[in-house]
């Protein structure tokens, strides 16, 4: 019989918002925990969140006694196939209504695929249970036991009491959740995480030193002139799936989508000095670009121009007072975006200034300089032909 007393403190924690843990698996553990030692034989626990993300369709937290919680996320594809729809989970879903399957029992039908996988593991009752959100959402909490003879009714009573403030601690996460995850798509990570900290005043600047980088497709005027709309956003995706990656995975920020080019940075850091901020940079570029430093069409690369500066500029809010945007602005950016209209002064398709040049080891033999409208005095214009010596 399960401790009631316990089962109450669980309950009243769980309804106080699980205070003061902040992490959801350390959130999740103490709910399961909290069940096993109010007399609950959890042995397995799965939390489904649909979320709003680009490229997924929801997390799952999954516990497993003495082993711990563990996290998911699920693409756009995996609830495609046969492996989900042979799942309780569509159902209860679909339904709204709790679904349990007493695997010890005999007569407990094997309707499902994963029932037999968890007949295997030694489970003996099964159970999947709708979590109900304010905004009218139904996301699945389920719930597994190898003890003797299953649940009992005393226990699935727990699991129910447990279910309601389960909920509103699962709508508050992916409330949160969702936020970062749009934040992020849509202004870039770091600036996502800025905003969410609270940076949402316009004026919010702060000075921070980075290499930044234009980019945008050559020809692009033209090619969209004459091509269908469907050809241009191809074009556009193709140059974006490009470039995004190995800028991201180069620790850079992804800034602005500008029609056909875009802005970003590498801040400079404790841990990142200006000469490797302009090597990630450059070499972010060379992975886009397939290694080729002149603009060739192909079918996995269309052909886009860059240029790579380096200095102090001013990061945060500027805007109209009710509609923000979160970008860099400064001299460093200006003259970076003055090298991107001047690389086809040198017929380069990556450019880059005398100071990242000088910074990344790059060869300046050669290299013009030009008057730039906006600065006094004349830039040195530097070509990318070859990835500098490391």
């Amino acid at each position: 019989m399960p401790d009631t007393q316990k089962l109450e403190d669980l309950f009243l924690w769980m309804l106080d918002g699980a205070r003061p843990s902040a992490d959801a698996r350390e959130i999740v553990s103490g709910i399961c925990e909290g069940l096993l030692a109010a007399g609950v034989p959890v042995e397995r626990f799965a939390l489904f969140i649909y979320t709003l993300h680009p490229n997924l369709q929801g997390r799952r937290f999954r516990w497993l006694k003495g082993e711990g919680v563990d996290q998911s996320d699920a693409d756009l594809k995996a609830f495609d196939g046969a492996e989900y729809h042979d799942n309780p989970l569509p159902t209860v879903l679909r339904t709204g209504k709790p679904l349990r399957r007493k695997l010890c029992d005999p007569g407990s039908p094997d309707d499902f695929l994963i029932l037999k996988q968890f007949r295997e593991e030694g489970v003996t009752d099964y159970v999947v249970q709708p979590l109900f959100f304010t905004t009218g959402e139904t996301h699945l909490v389920s719930w597994a036991t190898k003890a003797d003879g299953g649940f009992d009714e005393e226990m699935i009573a727990a699991l129910e009491k447990v279910r309601l403030p389960l909920a509103r601690l699962a709508e508050t996460y992916m409330l949160r959740l969702n936020a970062a995850n749009l934040l992020s798509a849509y202004v870039g990570r770091d600036s996502g995480n800025r905003i969410l900290s609270g940076r949402v005043h316009r004026g919010d600047i702060e000075e921070i030193s980075a290499c930044v980088v234009f980019a945008d497709l050559v020809s692009f005027t033209r090619f969209s002139n004459d091509a269908s709309a469907e050809e241009v956003l191809a074009r556009l995706n193709l140059f974006y799936d490009c470039l995004v990656p190995p800028i991201v995975e180069g620790g850079g920020e992804i800034l602005k989508f500008m029609g056909d080019g875009l802005l970003a940075i590498f801040p400079i850091s404790d841990e990142v000095d200006e000469r490797t901020a302009c090597e990630r940079a450059l070499e972010a570029l060379s992975v886009a670009s397939g290694g080729a430093w002149t603009p060739v069409f192909s079918e996995t690369v269309p052909p886009f121009r860059a240029a790579v500066h380096i200095g102090p500029l001013q990061y945060g809010n500027i805007g109209a007072s009710d509609r923000l945007d979160f970008t860099a602005i400064g001299p460093t950016v200006n003259l970076a975006a003055r090298l991107l209209a001047s690389a086809v002064l040198v017929d380069g398709q990556t450019v880059v200034s005398e100071r990242v040049a000088d910074l990344a080891g790059l060869s300046k033999a050669g290299a013009p300089s030009f008057e730039l409208k906006g600065f006094d005095r004349t830039q040195v214009i530097v070509p990318v032909r070859e990835m500098p010596k490391s």
